[in-house]
C-alpha cells in the first residue's frame, strides 16, 4: 500500500496542470489519427504500446524488490478501465465531427461529475469555494459551446457522455490511489483497455501504416506521462480540488486549433476562455487562504 501523503493542494493543482498540458498534446495527435483508423483499433494499439513502455519499469521494480504490481482489487481496476473505455471511444467519435476547442470545451462538464462523486463515493469534503470554481468554469464552457434552438449535435452528446464517464473514471483513480501503487494503476489500466478495445476492434481490423503506428506510439507515451501526473495530483489532494484545473486544457486546444488546424477562435471562444482562466485563478487563491 502506498504511503499516505499530506494534503498539498497547490502541488496537486500544479501536477494536474502538467497532466492536462500533455493531454492537450495527445488530443492534437488523435484528431489527426481518427481520420484514418477506427476508434477501438486506435485504443488497442495505444494501450499495447503503453504496456510495452511500462514493462521495463515493472521488471526494474521486481528486481529491486521495492514492490509488485499484483493487486487485490482487480474489480476496481476493471471498473475504471470500462468507464475509461466508454469515455475514450466517445471522445474519439466526437473528435471526428467537432473542432478541437469545441470538443474540449464540452468536456468541461467533467468537474461537475468529479466534484459530486468525490463527495458521494469517496466521502471527501467539497467546500463551497470548489463548487464556485467549477460553476464559473462551466459557465465559460457554455459560452464557448453556444447551444442554440436546434439543440445539440450527436457529436456534442458523445462528448458529454465522454465527460460523464471520464469524471467517474477520475474518481475511481483517486479511490485506487489509496491502496494501489502508481505503476500498478497504470499497468492494469492499459492491460484492461487493450483487452476491451481489442475485442471490439478485432472484427473490423484495418491495415496500419508505419506513420500511424509511430503517431500512436507517441500518443501512448504522452498518455502515460499524463496519467503519472494525474496520479501524483490525486495523492496530494482530493479529486474536487484538482477537477477545475481541467479548464486549462481549453487554452491549449484553442492554440492547437489555431496553429495546427487553422481554426481561428471567435470572440465567444476568447470570452469563454477568459472566464475559465478566472475560475482557475479563483481556485488557486481560495486554496492558498488558511483554513
Amino acid at each position: 500500500m502506498p504511503p499516505q501523503t499530506a494534503e498539498r493542494p497547490l502541488a496537486a493543482i500544479a501536477a494536474q496542470f502538467v497532466c492536462f498540458t500533455f493531454i492537450s498534446a495527445n488530443d492534437v495527435i488523435l484528431k489527426i489519427i481518427v481520420a484514418d483508423l477506427p476508434s477501438w483499433q486506435i485504443m488497442t494499439i495505444r494501450s499495447g504500446f503503453g504496456i510495452l513502455l511500462l514493462l521495463p519499469f515493472v521488471a526494474a521494480q521486481a528486481l529491486r524488490g521495492t514492490g509488485s504490481i499484483l493487486t487485490r482489487r482487480p474489480g476496481a481496476h476493471l471498473m475504471r478501465a470500462c468507464l475509461s473505455a466508454v469515455s475514450i471511444v466517445s471522445y474519439f467519435e466526437a473528435l471526428r465531427e467537432l473542432d478541437l476547442p469545441v470538443a474540449t470545451a464540452i468536456l468541461f462538464v467533467t468537474p461537475f461529475f468529479v466534484v459530486a462523486l468525490s463527495g458521494i463515493v469517496l466521502r471527501e469534503p467539497v467546500t463551497p469555494n470548489r463548487w464556485i470554481a467549477v460553476i464559473i468554469g462551466f459557465v465559460g464552457a457554455i459560452i464557448i459551446i453556444r447551444p442554440g434552438p436546434a439543440g445539440v449535435s450527436v457529436a456534442a452528446l458523445l462528448a458529454v457522455l465522454s465527460a460523464a464517464t471520464w469524471g467517474s473514471a477520475m474518481v475511481a483513480m483517486r479511490n485506487l490511489g489509496r491502496t494501489e501503487g502508481t505503476l500498478s494503476v497504470l499497468f492494469f489500466f492499459n492491460l484492461f483497455i487493450c483487452c476491451i478495445a481489442g475485442a471490439f476492434a478485432y472484427p473490423g481490423w484495418q491495415p496500419v501504416s508505419g506513420r500511424l503506428v509511430g503517431m500512436i506510439a507517441l500518443v501512448a507515451a504522452i498518455q502515460l506521462i499524463a496519467q503519472f501526473f494525474m496520479m501524483t495530483a490525486f495523492r496530494f489532494a482530493s479529486a474536487s480540488v484538482t477537477a477545475p484545473v481541467q479548464y486549462s486544457q481549453l487554452l491549449w486546444s484553442v492554440a492547437a486549433g489555431w496553429f495546427v488546424f487553422s481554426v481561428v477562435p471567435g470572440p465567444h471562444v476568447v470570452l469563454g476562455a477568459a472566464v475559465i482562466v478566472a475560475s482557475g485563478l479563483y481556485l488557486i487563491l481560495s486554496e492558498r487562504r488558511p483554513s
